[in-house]
């Protein structure tokens, strides 16, 4: 027993010099900060331990014997760090924390600062940094984001076709025209940035043949409130009003957001189509004149139960009316050319739709090391209800009435419903950072169309166009990535994520039910080396699928007059796609990659001619495989301390190869470039003016069956920053030329056709924002145990 207790006293004072604590305390000019998150990691940037700083602001590390960093990453303040050298025990002098500059003030811009940040796996872009895109709504934002470009009147990604919207990392179940519509009901002065992914990780859905933009709001400051009133007048043919609120408080363990919005006023499309049948060619002229009103309105709501437990509750909303006037006019040639009568149709369409979502959350931390489960449930619904009439009539040459054309009544309500829970999980190891979980998802979408032929004076229910289409779809998800930095060089983060799709697609008119039951693995590769200080140089791979939308899969035709109309395809299968980049970034402003993209079982839009009838149906068909070859280069630029730009030049080659012999179309193959010149100026040392002049271009291509001409911007907009503190003035002139719309030509089955839209880009817009606020409320002091949890905060 001696032996044993003489063993012990030798040993133990070993062990305990191998041991040495690291101490040291946090504040700022105010005085200590608690529940700061502390990160001691070694040598080679593994992290050792993470610990949360105490009410009197200190922290203690116990380590062995070595080299460490520290790092410190806290809210609106500076990121700080410090090496050591712990032989010893170590009493590190007080660590006092800056905030950061205009941290309060996020729709104030006082500076130009940074506008796009380039990381391992996405893009992000500063939209309160932007003149241009910090006024508007979500629509208007995107369309001034790195990477993203408006073809057709619809947000896309360069060399890709639409892309996915995440609404604070969650997806958000709409596609195409709902979608749309859903963006202009957020205002943009209430976005601080937008992550634009092009080959997103498998923590992301798959959902989609381009990348993910992921849009993120602003956040309110630690013990404080603010209320951010704006009021934006748009000007073009005719004029839109939208006045917006944006109120924030967070204090102790709340931290809540309420935000409104509405929005009023007119918009004027001009659409022209060309289609040369041989004996009877027809030129159709649209003009629509659209009022919309809409009140849009959010509300976050979050509560730390404790430093490790947070949970949540979301709730945004939108109730738009709207009516439409159209006015259609057809020319109807002979066979020499000459008009032969014409078709004048007048449509009146009155639409409501509204959408509610809501998410609840729940965080929980489990250990200080940055493990930790989050659980997400959300109800999405989406519903629209349409009324309209549309009549058209055949005038001779002289403009003699002859005959009633076409005339119908149309009652259309579509209704989407989409319930999923997901569970994630982060869980970062010495040996690598580790993110998995899993995720279900219910959609069901009704469409109830009811048509009446008026043509004989008397509503009659026209059985051919009246329908109900019903669609559901299932999808079971599970992911996993792992993520391990192998030395100060080299990253590595490697994924795997699995879907089981089920779909129903019903129309009680066709007496039809389509059916889709596949389980797909979608894997993802992400390499990154860094040479040295000024080269980076990356690699990636994601398997993606395009699933078609609701819309696209309704077999209900629509018609705009006797000889055009459109239909969805209930056959429609999904498409995949394999997308490959490499890049290299310079000194963190000159980014260079080349990628390479493949879609297979690619559907697109397919004209089904009848040379007979001169009828011509919009589809959609299965029918092609797609590669994509491009090169993009990015260039950000201080020309002087006032002037920043930041450039883009892409080049894409795009080749498509029929595989469905029933489609009677030749497919093109062409190269298309695109440049853009964006460029922040200050004017003032004070940064009270800031300016912002961008120019893109795009040069004519061929995609598909389509030939696209050129189109071009010139875009110009400024922020002053008034003498009355946080009033701001912005204004802005967009697409001054009116030079961003396209013309698509096409031939399919011998048979010429083309086809131009002006949806309004050109316009003058007025902005008046005001900001008013506390950011210092008081905290009262309590007698009793909850001191501690008195000032947490997320």
């Amino acid at each position: 027993m001696k032996n044993t207790i003489l063993i012990l006293l030798i040993i133990i004072p070993f062990f305990s010099f191998s041991q040495v604590k690291i101490n040291g305390t946090i504040k700022d000019e105010t005085g200590l900060l608690s529940n700061v998150n502390v990160i001691l990691s070694d040598d080679k940037d593994v992290t050792v331990k993470e610990i949360v700083t105490g009410q009197d602001g200190s922290f203690e590390f116990d380590v062995s014997k070595g080299i460490y960093k520290i790092t410190i990453s806290y809210l609106d303040y500076e990121s700080f760090f410090q090496e050591i050298s712990a032989e010893n025990d170590i009493q590190l002098e007080p660590i006092i924390l800056k905030r950061k500059e205009n941290i309060l003030e996020e729709v104030v811009i006082k500076n130009s600062g940074s506008l796009i940040k380039r990381k391992l796996d996405k893009t992000i872009f500063s939209v309160q940094n932007s003149p241009i895109a910090s006024v508007g709504n979500g629509f208007d934002a995107l369309k001034r984001a790195p990477g993203l470009i408006l073809k057709n009147d619809e947000i896309v990604m360069l060399g890709k076709s639409s892309v996915r919207i995440m609404i604070e990392g969650k997806m958000v179940q709409l596609t195409g025209e709902e979608l749309k519509n859903f963006l202009k009901t957020i205002s943009a002065t209430d976005i601080k940035e937008i992550e634009v992914i092009t080959n997103p990780s498998s923590k992301y859905e798959v959902e989609g043949n381009s990348g993910i933009v992921n849009i993120i709001f602003k956040r309110s400051k630690k013990d404080s409130w603010s209320d951010n009133i704006s009021a934006t007048h748009i000007q073009a043919k005719y004029g839109k009003q939208s006045l917006n609120n944006n109120f924030s408080y967070r204090k102790d363990k709340i931290n809540l957001s309420f935000i409104t919005g509405y929005d009023y006023g007119d918009t004027f499309i001009d659409q022209r189509m060309e289609i040369y049948f041989k004996d009877s060619p027809l030129k159709l002229k649209t003009h629509q004149k659209q009022n919309e009103n809409s009140f849009s309105t959010r509300l976050l709501f979050d509560y730390n139960m404790s430093s490790y437990d947070k949970v949540g509750i979301q709730y945004s909303g939108a109730f738009i009316k709207s009516n439409l006037k159209d006015n259609i006019h057809t020319d109807i040639y002979n066979s020499s050319n000459e008009i032969d009568y014409y078709l004048k149709a007048n449509g009146n369409l009155d639409g409501k739709k509204d959408n509610h979502s809501v998410n609840l959350f729940y965080e929980r931390k489990l250990d200080t090391l940055g493990k930790k489960i989050i659980f997400n449930v959300d109800y999405l619904n989406y519903n629209r209800d349409v009324h309209s009439n549309l009549l058209s009539n055949k005038y001779n040459t002289d403009n003699e009435f002859m005959n009633v054309d076409f005339a119908n009544n149309s009652n259309v309500n579509q209704n989407i419903d989409n319930y999923n829970a997901k569970i994630d999980v982060e869980h970062p190891s010495a040996f690598a950072n580790f993110q998995y979980g899993a995720k279900i998802s219910f959609i069901k979408t009704n469409n109830d169309n009811i048509y009446y032929d008026l043509i004989s004076g008397s509503p009659v229910l026209d059985p051919e166009l009246s329908d109900e289409f019903n669609y559901k779809e299932n999808i079971q998800a599970a992911y996993f990535t792992g993520t391990k930095k192998i030395n100060q060089k080299i990253d590595l983060q490697i994924g795997l994520r699995g879907e089981y799709t089920q779909t129903t697609g019903e129309s009680e008119k066709l007496d039809q039910i389509n059916k889709n039951d596949y389980f797909k693995l979608f894997p993802t590769v992400f390499f990154s080396y860094q040479k040295n200080e000024d080269n980076v140089f990356s690699f990636n791979y994601g398997r993606r699928i395009q699933r078609p939308s609701y819309s696209l899969l309704n077999p209900l035709r629509y018609f705009v007059n006797s000889n055009v109309s459109s239909q969805g395809n209930p056959n429609l299968q999904p498409a995949f796609i394999d997308s490959f980049e490499f890049s290299h970034t310079y000194k963190e402003n000159l980014n260079t990659k080349i990628s390479f993209m493949s879609k297979t079982n690619a559907f697109g839009v397919v004209f089904k001619l009848d040379e007979s009838t001169q009828e011509q149906i919009v589809t959609q068909e299965n029918f092609y495989t797609n590669y994509g070859f491009a090169l993009t280069e990015n260039y950000q630029l201080p020309i002087f301390s006032w002037w920043k730009t930041d450039n883009t030049l892409f080049l894409n080659y795009s080749v498509s190869n029929k595989t469905n012999n029933d489609v009677n179309a030749s497919l093109k193959n062409g190269l298309e470039f695109y440049g853009s010149i964006n460029n922040i100026f200050t004017f003032d040392k004070d940064g009270k003016i800031i300016g912002e002049l961008n120019f893109w271009y795009n040069s004519p291509y061929k995609d598909n069956l389509f030939e696209y001409s050129q189109a071009s911007s010139l875009d110009l907009a400024f922020t002053y920053k008034s003498i009355i503190k946080n009033l701001n003035l912005s204004m802005g002139l967009f697409d001054i030329f009116n030079s961003s719309v396209r013309k698509m030509s096409s031939e399919i089955n011998g048979i010429n056709q083309n086809y131009i839209s002006y949806p309004s880009n050109r316009y003058f817009r007025i902005s008046l924002n005001y900001m008013f606020g506390n950011d210092k409320i008081k905290s009262q002091k309590r007698n009793f145990g909850n001191e501690e949890e008195r000032k947490r905060s997320n």
